[in-house]
């Protein structure tokens, strides 16, 4: 039998949620495996590992990682521990085109690569106006599958303008096949 939990079992018996006859049962071999967040160098090989895994099940070059989102992966706390990396990663394979994930294209719980907490106190207000509307952008063409026409109108604008935005910002956007 292999159990695990999160719970500290000893404060469990403790308090009387947990039976000590059914511990000493289980406790033959104790293994504490720290959470993800305290191994950051884990997870870049964890999300090495899923990324050739995904690969292969799709028949795809594995993609990788640019240096930014690898940092912003080894920052994460991970609340969701390995389950919540291999879950990123295995979305990122599917919905980013191109071979590199870059830092944009990463969501963590409700935190986005270019929301402010990632606009700099020496980025100068256009730089900021046009790191929030790169990531705006980003965000609805995900939102809207790489749709042009569809995120064009969603944001308000005219599709001409909408692809010279693109190019201005250097982002690619996977035609359907």
């Amino acid at each position: 039998v292999i159990a695990a939990t999160n719970k500290s079992l000893d404060a469990e018996i403790a308090n009387g949620s947990f039976r000590e006859d059914l511990y000493f049962r289980l406790n033959v071999i104790p293994i504490h495996v720290p959470p993800l967040r305290a191994r950051a160098d884990d997870v870049i090989l964890l999300a090495g590992h899923f990324l050739r895994r995904f690969a292969a099940e799709t028949g795809r070059k594995p993609k990788k990682l640019s240096p930014s989102a690898a940092a912003l992966l080894r920052g994460h706390s991970w609340p969701g521990n390995v389950r919540e990396l291999r879950n990123l990663i295995e979305r990122l394979t599917i919905l980013v085109p191109g071979e590199t994930i870059e830092r944009d294209a990463i969501e963590l719980r409700g935190e986005r690569a270019g929301s402010p907490a990632l606009i700099r106190s020496d980025m100068t207000l256009r730089e900021a106006r046009e790191e929030f509307e790169k990531e705006f952008i980003l965000s609805r063409l995900r939102e809207y599958s790489g749709n042009v026409s569809r995120t064009a109108d969603a944001l308000g604008v005219e599709r001409s303008n909408l692809y010279r935005k693109l190019h201005a910002y250097g982002i690619q956007v996977e035609r359907p096949t």
